[in-house]
Order: structure tokens, then C-alpha cells, then sequence
């Protein structure tokens, strides 16, 4: 990764292109997952704009990947929340996941998102959102309990 981030720092465009190709599925399900549908391309691509533009500014022995899932979790915890999704587009299961993923507070939705969808540690899960291992695995917990509760109305669908 430090070879990578020397190219970036001398201005090898297939250097990005590479982040791009390497990490641009994981931080579009984590937009989807958080956001939806609706707002996920455009979160996404406003997440490496921000990259693109500030990775001239990391150090070399930097970790791309949590640099780039802090800023995904910046820019989707800044984004407004938005009206009802078009759940429609979706598969059943898929649209059923997503409706659970939304009935979680934004912190629980990040923590299961990273740990069941990406299959991220939780200690790098801790690492991405400046959290204690304790707080991250109760956030993970918690928000796997809240989904599992919503998910019995709805097993007929899945």
C-alpha cells in the first residue's frame, strides 16, 4: 500500500484508477447499505472526489482502505437523511435487509453493515470509527438484535 500511495504522491493516475477498481464495491455497499438506493451512486462518488483529492495529503505507511471507510462514514454521516427509498428495484431478501438496515440508528447501521455485509474485523471496524472494541462490538450486538426482532413480522417474505 505505501508503493501506492508514492504513486498517488507522484501523480500516476493508474495509481487512483487502482484504489478505484480495488474499493469502489465496498464503499458503494456501505452508501446502499446506510443510505439506500436512492442516495448511494451519488455518496459514493462524492467519497472519491474527496479521496482523489486528498490523498496527495496522507502519509505513505497510511491504510487505504480505513482511510477510505472513514471517509465514506464521514460523508454518509453527513449526508441528510432522505424520503422513502425505492425498495421496489430491489430482490425481496435484499429489499427485506435493507428495510431492517434502515430502522437502525445510523451508529448500529455502520457497525452491521461493516461486520456482516463487508465482513470487516471488529477491530478494524473500531479503527474506522474511533471507537473502543467494547463500544463497536455492543454496537454491532445491538444492532443485530434490533434486527432480529424486525425480521420475525416479515419471514413470510423472505
Amino acid at each position: 500500500m505505501a508503493d501506492l500511495i508514492r504513486r498517488i504522491h507522484s501523480g500516476d493516475p493508474a495509481a487512483f484508477a487502482e484504489v478505484l477498481a480495488s474499493e469502489q464495491d465496498d464503499v458503494y455497499t456501505l452508501c446502499l447499505r446506510c443510505l439506500g438506493p436512492a442516495d448511494a451512486e451519488a455518496v459514493c462518488e462524492t467519497v472519491f472526489v474527496a479521496a482523489h483529492q486528498e490523498l496527495n495529503r496522507v502519509a505513505v505507511d497510511t491504510d487505504l482502505r480505513t482511510f477510505l471507510m472513514k471517509l465514506t462514514v464521514a460523508h454518509i454521516e453527513s449526508h441528510p437523511p432522505g424520503g422513502a427509498d425505492n425498495l421496489d428495484a430491489l430482490h425481496d431478501r435484499s429489499a427485506t435487509t435493507q428495510g431492517l438496515l434502515a430502522g437502525l440508528e445510523l451508529p448500529f447501521r455502520l457497525a452491521v453493515v461493516m461486520r456482516d455485509i463487508l465482513r470487516m474485523s471488529e477491530a478494524h471496524i473500531a479503527d474506522v470509527l474511533d471507537l473502543s472494541l467494547g463500544t463497536t462490538r455492543s454496537r454491532i450486538h445491538r444492532g443485530r438484535l434490533t434486527m432480529a426482532r424486525g425480521l420475525s413480522p416479515n419471514l413470510d417474505r423472505v
